[in-house]
């Protein structure tokens, strides 16, 4: 076991998008920032990228206490290898207790590689996290199948990655006092074996995480455009389940869960979902779940607030017709 006691501190890597945090990465401070006040340590933010401007002001407004600050013109946009050496070569010298990733792309790619490389821990996402402060330890909790385990990391950094959604985002404080600390490391593009020329959104991609109505389907519904046009009568998206995603009805990026995306709207509609706990672990936190599901026993009905026993190629049509009329 390395020495736990050379180790203090919490870090979360941050991500960004069109030169704003995102949500997922205001999530980690927050969560992060409970767990530094019950360690009684510092919360630290890692930010690479290039032209950053005011984010790490942001990052200090919203919870960190310092930000690490590496910016370069070949780190611009994420690259695997080159953001898994700045990261690592980082946390060796500087010894955090704990480091946290997002469960995004970026996070999901960079988080094992570089807990290999640490020759450390790694738990997967997480849905909570929680601390024994007596021995100092990260206690990482995780849906097994339909049960929560609860990890624990013998070697240090503990790490894990967190899943968006499960807990409210900070409050944006402009009072707050931080530090950046600039780290230059003069890498020039030519160093870079591989590059990132060119940056493509999907045409077909709505923020699915920030969606306050969101209609999800599973394998129970036969007949997609009608539950396509309850959520467009809502003025919501609509989700999935993995069945539906590996099927190819829906793209992977609609699909919530586990292994998926973890939301928290107003209004959650599952339709023909039987409740797996992959599939309630991404949505539990919404604020009204309604279930549609023929079998009266289905364990969506344990989580929903409003159950309607029946088939959803009827249920729906009664819905779009009292909300049309």
């Amino acid at each position: 076991m390395k020495e736990a006691n050379q180790y203090r501190g919490v870090w979360i890597f941050a991500e960004y998008r069109e030169n704003r945090i995102i949500k997922g990465s205001l999530e980690l401070v927050s969560l992060g920032r409970r767990l530094a006040n019950e360690l009684q340590v510092e919360l630290s933010a890692l930010l690479i990228g290039d032209r950053l401007g005011r984010l790490p002001e942001e990052l200090i407004c919203y919870g960190a206490d310092v930000v690490y600050l590496v910016e370069e013109k070949a780190l611009e946009r994420y690259i695997t290898y080159p953001y898994q050496r700045v990261v690592c070569d980082l946390i060796q010298e500087n010894k955090p207790e704990v480091v946290l990733f997002s469960c995004t792309d970026t996070g999901m790619d960079l988080a094992p590689r570089v807990a290999c490389e640490l020759r450390t821990g790694l738990s997967a996402h997480c849905v909570d996290l929680k601390v024994d402060k007596d021995k100092r330890q990260l206690l990482q909790i995780c849906p097994y199948f339909d049960y929560m385990a609860t990890i624990v990391t013998d070697t240090r950094p503990q790490m894990a990655t967190v899943q968006s959604g499960i807990v409210p985002l900070p409050e944006r404080d402009v009072t707050r006092q931080g530090k950046t600390v600039r780290i230059k490391l003069g890498i020039a593009p030519g160093d870079v074996e591989i590059v990132a020329v060119e940056a493509r959104k999907e045409k077909d991609t709505e923020r699915i995480e920030d969606a306050q109505v969101i209609v999800a389907v599973g394998r129970g519904v036969k007949n997609l455009k009608l539950v396509q046009e309850l959520a467009s009568v809502l003025k919501g998206v609509l989700g999935a389940t993995q069945p539906v995603t590996d099927a190819g009805l829906l793209p992977p990026w609609r699909m919530i869960g586990q292994t998926g995306k973890a939301v928290q709207p107003k209004l959650y509609i599952a339709c023909g979902i039987s409740g797996a706990g992959q599939h309630i672990v991404g949505m539990q936190n919404s604020g009204t779940i309604v279930a549609i599901n023929t079998d009266e026993k289905a364990p969506i009905f344990k989580v929903a607030d409003y159950g309607i026993v029946g088939d959803v190629s009827k249920v729906i049509p009664a819905l779009i017709a009292s909300l049309t009329t």
